[in-house]
């Protein structure tokens, strides 16, 4: 192999490992913003949990359920929900390769629009204190997540190891699940306790 033979073979495997720490990078920073989904739902445990203790709500069950399901629409619903708005609705081929899907601008601006709404619905809990107003705005978000989080598990087990389909698998379940549980309790401690939700959480 004479010198320019060499040098030129050095230069492509010099360019090729350009490029696979490229893709490496972005796969480690799709999979970084894949996580703010978790970081939020924990985000609201911890928020709703110096809110309870900075008001001493911890011998009042229903106040502190309260609060705990209203962190969690405000910040793992509502937030949650601008973020995804963002991604889908003017980011589309971005966000769709990092889950591992082919980009479908129209659908996934659909859904973005979905998201958009549920983030307005969630804000719109922390002034309209209603129980049923709460079932209704956790419903059927709750059941597109549920879904989206098992398909996204189906397709992980499948080979699909992009990071952003990885990274939404477990808020994708608990986010739902956690808000069905609060305002289970909710609805249980209404009709058992004797405080009232107005005012004071």
């Amino acid at each position: 192999m004479g010198p320019s033979m060499a040098f030129h073979s050095a230069n492509s495997a010099l360019a090729d490992a350009y490029v696979s720490i490229i893709r490496w990078s972005s796969g480690q920073l799709g999979g970084q913003i894949a996580m703010i989904f978790l970081a939020l739902w924990v985000l609201a445990l911890v928020a709703a949990t110096i809110h309870v203790s900075v008001r001493r709500l911890w011998t009042h069950p229903l106040q502190r359920v309260t609060v705990f399901l209203l962190y969690q629409l405000a910040i793992s619903w509502g937030l949650l929900g601008l973020v995804v708005f963002v991604g889908h609705a003017l980011r589309p081929a971005e966000t769709a390769a990092r889950i591992g899907w082919p980009a479908s601008p129209n659908f996934q601006f659909e859904l973005g629009a979905v998201e958009l709404g549920v983030a307005l619905a969630a804000g719109l809990c922390l002034v309209i204190r209603n129980r049923y107003f709460w079932l209704g705005v956790i419903l059927a978000p709750a059941v597109l997540m549920v879904l989206a989080g098992l398909n996204h598990l189906r397709e992980a087990l499948q080979g699909n190891l992009a990071p952003y389909n990885l990274g939404t698998i477990a808020p994708d379940l608990l986010i739902p699940f956690t808000a069905a549980g609060l305002l289970f309790r909710i609805f249980r401690l209404a009709t058992t306790s004797p405080e009232t939700q107005s005012g004071s959480a």
